[in-house]
């Protein structure tokens, strides 16, 4: 049974500090309310190794698995359950959404060797990049500015910008189409005007 015992390949130093974080995380990062604190957050992971932009907004139940491998570009916005599984860097541009639940994931498991030592890569978010509630972004994947991955989709390729991607796995359903002028909408989402 040895010969197929499960390798990991990481170093001591960083089961460590991951250690050390999941108590700053359990005590300082995840009991703070919701819409209050953005700024101790970043706070914190910044402390953690973090690069942290301006205005940046990160829902208390976000699990980052290794705050050392995240970058934030400037007005990202975590929402709540979103899983950033940073065993390689995740880069995420400015003006970036993940919306609930989605789960970036930069590492699996070599299904080909029994012993399924740990592989990663590292996935890079553009600017105005919106992952949807429920996705999943694999490894390796970089998503180029101004693209959609619709809810509940499994994006395993790299997405032409501007573009949106829907479905498992995400397919190519249209282009995006944004617009700087766009109509103001009131508070019950009908249009003003």
């Amino acid at each position: 049974m040895k010969q197929y015992r499960y390798e990991n390949g990481l170093s001591r130093k960083n089961r460590v500090s991951r250690a050390l974080w999941g108590v700053a995380y359990i005590i300082f990062f995840r009991p703070t309310p919701r819409w209050i604190f953005d700024g101790w957050r970043a706070f914190l992971l910044r402390r953690f190794g973090a690069t942290i932009g301006t205005g940046c907004r990160i829902n208390p139940t976000a699990r980052i698995w290794a705050p050392w491998n995240l970058t934030l570009g400037d007005f990202v916005a975590i929402a709540e359950g979103v899983d950033l599984y940073s065993v390689a860097r995740i880069s995420i541009g400015s003006k970036t959404t993940i919306s609930q639940r989605a789960f970036i994931c930069t590492a699996s498991h070599d299904i080909t060797d029994l012993k399924r030592p740990l592989i990663y890569a590292p996935v890079i978010l553009g600017q105005h990049v919106w992952v949807a509630a429920e996705a999943m972004i694999h490894p390796g994947v970089s998503v180029s500015d101004g693209a959609v991955v619709a809810a509940r989709s499994v994006l395993r390729k790299d997405p032409e910008p501007w573009t949106i991607w829907a479905g498992n796995p995400a397919k190519l359903v249209g282009a995006r189409q944004v617009s700087d002028n766009a109509p103001a909408m009131n508070g019950n989402g009908i249009k003003d005007g």
